[in-house]
């Protein structure tokens, strides 16, 4: 097939030459995929408006020999609203960041194109910070590395204490006993885990109506991100970024 169509979210852009554009999407059909936009960074490029970050369109495609080209690119939607705020753009930039670390290309999946799909929708309009939470767990259970929530990783017991402990290296939380025996672990309170759990149970569109207190959305986004970064083996740049911004303007706080 020498020319085909994709449903894809751009989850980044890079200019390459004067006028040229390599695309990092996720489309329903085929997953993550490296495309190139000829012409798209003219000012009079009807391919332009279609092929920003964030947005999801319909690409038609035509085989290269290194890397396939857009031939067409109509914009389906664009979720304008994240563009004018820097909350919901550095949100969007993590989600996508994020996928695009997570998965390898050419495997698509429809659930998780439906997770980026709806997190967008949501992040545009405002109150992210759940949803990136939401989005965190269920990207991991996506993946194969939901973590155990329910009993001992090592020895199957049930925890009862109210402290927890959370090893990255097992991939979920460990009794009093097993814990002495782990070098990495992390504190955290028995409510930070029931949250977690709740995640995994609740729809992403409902996770607005889930009230959390400050501590435990402090811990669960430490939770989180370690399991996340351990996974990655990395940093990633939009939590470096927001990091140095917030440390600049304290009290403002962050959501990522």
């Amino acid at each position: 097939m020498k020319i085909y169509k994709l449903d894809a979210i751009v989850l980044k852009s890079r200019d390459m030459r004067e006028a040229d554009k390599i695309l990092t999407v996720y489309s329903i059909q085929r997953g993550k995929q490296r495309i190139v936009a000829h012409g798209a960074a003219k000012p009079n490029s009807r391919k332009r408006g279609a092929v920003q970050p964030f947005c999801f369109s319909e690409f038609m495609l035509h085989r290269g020999r290194e890397i396939d080209a857009i031939s067409q690119a109509e914009l389906k939607e664009g979720f304008a609203e994240i563009r004018y705020d820097l909350d919901r753009l550095t949100a969007a930039a993590y989600i996508t960041e994020l996928l695009d670390g997570f998965v390898a290309e050419g495997e698509p999946n429809q659930n998780l194109f439906s997770l980026l799909y709806s997190a967008l929708h949501l992040i545009a309009v405002g109150n992210s910070e759940m949803i990136l939470r939401g989005f965190e767990a269920k990207l991991l259970g996506f993946s194969g590395l939901q973590p155990d929530l329910t009993n001992c990783s090592v020895c199957g017991a049930e925890i009862r204490e109210t402290k927890v402990s959370f090893a990255v290296q097992q991939g979920g939380i460990l009794c009093k006993d097993c814990a002495t025996h782990e070098k990495r672990i992390l504190k955290f309170s028995r409510g930070t885990v029931e949250v977690l759990k709740t995640l995994y149970r609740w729809e992403l569109t409902k996770l607005q109506q889930l009230k959390v207190s400050e501590p435990l959305k402090t811990e669960l986004s430490a939770l989180l991100r370690s399991y996340i970064e351990y996974y990655l083996e990395k940093k990633l740049k939009t939590t470096e970024f927001m990091d140095r911004l917030y440390k600049s303007n304290l009290g403002r706080g962050t959501n990522i």
